[in-house]
């Protein structure tokens, strides 16, 4: 038992690679012939495979406890023109009957307030977000971001065309919300060189992934 019992903390230390399962599986089978013990191996390598499978999900999870919300000004760029609701246009659609059950004029489950910070994402090749543009917010009022575009070309420090962008505020609490954008056309969710997007609506979520943290100025 003491020889599995070593096994077992070998392979956690290494990491749980395929090697070091294999060797444990060679040297348990070598050493254990008995059905116990050989029940005991087996009981061992089931831990083993469930430490690894809960290790790996924790490290998904907490790939990115944390958002940088600072930005690389590129040269290609698109214009976010976020409405204010006293806007003409979301008046307009607001008289509407046959508005759309799902689309969101102003705020919806919460708001932003002036201070807060607001910031446009996308993924990079590691598969984590990172920040395009952001701003404070200023209420009541036009918010513009100029979210920038990668370049040189193949390099990954900007948004790609056709991709869609990711919105996220850190309010002055430090908590992170998620913000699902309605825009004035479906088109105006993704980023395109020198084009436009106009904002009529935000819908928050407060973030369970993303950690809190100090507000970035």
């Amino acid at each position: 038992m003491y020889h599995i019992s070593k096994i077992v903390l070998v392979s956690l230390y290494l990491g749980l690679t395929d090697f070091s399962i294999k060797i444990t599986i060679l040297a348990s089978y070598c050493e254990c012939k008995t059905p116990t013990m050989m029940k005991k191996v087996y009981l061992s390598l089931f831990f083993l495979v469930a430490v690894s499978l809960v290790s790996s999900i924790n490290t998904e999870v907490s790939a990115q406890d944390t958002l940088d919300f600072s930005f690389e000004r590129t040269g290609p760029n698109h214009s976010v023109l976020v409405l204010p609701l006293w806007h003409p246009v979301i008046k307009e659609l607001e008289q509407r009957d046959s508005l759309d059950s799902k689309m969101v004029l102003g705020f919806k489950n919460d708001s932003l307030v002036s201070g807060d910070l607001v910031g446009i994402f996308y993924t990079d090749n590691s598969g984590k977000y990172k920040c395009a543009s952001s701003s404070i917010w200023t209420s009541n009022d036009f918010n513009m971001f100029p979210v920038w575009g990668i370049y040189p070309p193949g390099s990954d420090n900007g948004m790609e065309m056709g991709e869609k962008m990711i919105w996220f505020a850190q309010k002055q609490d430090n908590s992170i919300y998620q913000i699902e954008c309605t825009y004035q056309k479906p088109l105006m969710a993704i980023y395109i060189k020198d084009g436009a997007s106009a904002v009529l609506g935000m819908k928050l979520q407060k973030s369970t992934l993303i950690a809190s943290l100090p507000l970035q100025k």
